[in-house]
Parts: C-alpha cells; sequence; structure tokens
C-alpha cells in the first residue's frame, strides 16, 4: 500500500481504489440518487394533482410522498429486472427489448410501452434531413 502526503493510503500496489474514493463514489451515486428521487417527486405530485383535480378531489401530501416512494423503488426495480434480461441476452446495454420484457406482466403498461417504442423507432426511421450543400460552379476568370 502507497502512503500519500499526510499518511493517508491512495492505491494498492495492484490499483485498486482506497475507502476515501470508494467513499466518494458512493456520496456521488447517493447524490444522483436524490435528484433523481426529488424530479420524480415533482412529476409525481403534478401528475397526482392533476388527476386528483380532474376528480374533484385532494391528495394529502403524506400520500404524495408515499407515493413517490413506492413509485422510485417499482422504478428501481423495474431497472434492475431491465439490466438482468440484457446480461442474460449477453448484452452490456439495456434496449426496448428489455424494458418490454419488465413491463410483461401489466398489459396496460405494455401497451403504451410498445406505442411509445413504435413512435421512436418511426422518428429513428426519420431521422433528420440533411440540406446539400450547392456546388458552386467554377467561373472562368474574364
Amino acid at each position: 500500500m502507497e502512503s500519500g502526503a499526510g499518511g493517508e493510503r491512495t492505491r494498492d500496489s495492484d490499483g485498486d481504489c482506497d475507502m476515501e474514493e470508494y467513499g466518494q463514489l458512493q456520496q456521488q451515486l447517493h447524490s444522483s440518487k436524490m435528484r433523481l428521487h426529488d424530479r420524480l417527486q415533482v412529476a409525481t405530485i403534478a401528475t397526482a394533482e392533476r388527476t386528483a383535480h380532474k376528480c374533484g378531489m385532494k391528495v394529502s401530501s403524506r400520500v404524495m410522498s408515499a407515493l413517490t416512494d413506492l413509485t422510485f423503488k417499482f422504478a428501481e426495480r423495474l431497472a434492475v429486472d431491465a439490466e438482468l434480461f440484457a446480461q442474460h441476452a449477453g448484452r452490456k446495454k439495456v434496449d426496448t427489448d428489455d424494458v418490454l420484457l419488465v413491463a410483461r406482466r401489466n398489459e396496460d403498461v405494455l401497451a403504451s410501452l410498445r406505442l411509445l417504442a413504435q413512435s421512436f423507432a418511426k422518428s429513428k426511421e426519420k431521422g433528420p434531413e440533411k440540406k446539400r450543400k450547392k456546388a458552386v460552379a467554377d467561373v472562368p476568370d474574364t
């Protein structure tokens, strides 16, 4: 183990990260997870308020908080399952088929995801059209 300034450990001789670096990575992951949770909370509250308003109801903040936590945990589980499907297929990246496999037990969600996947496929097929530049003809000098 090598020592850095002040005697803290930096890296093992085989290149492994030390506990300090591991702790920093854990903090970054936690921070990213919290930002994602906050964004999901905003979206969940907006959706719940719209739905409640349509039904002439009000939703308490405690219910909204519980709904956000439930949604976040559910999304985490779906993400892990999709990742496992991709690994089982021998891929490192999750694709549309993995997401559809995860949603197979909920027919309404599966139908919505299929429509979304089809719209993505159509937009990919069209793609942005590139304008060709007109060639400038050489004009002889007079």
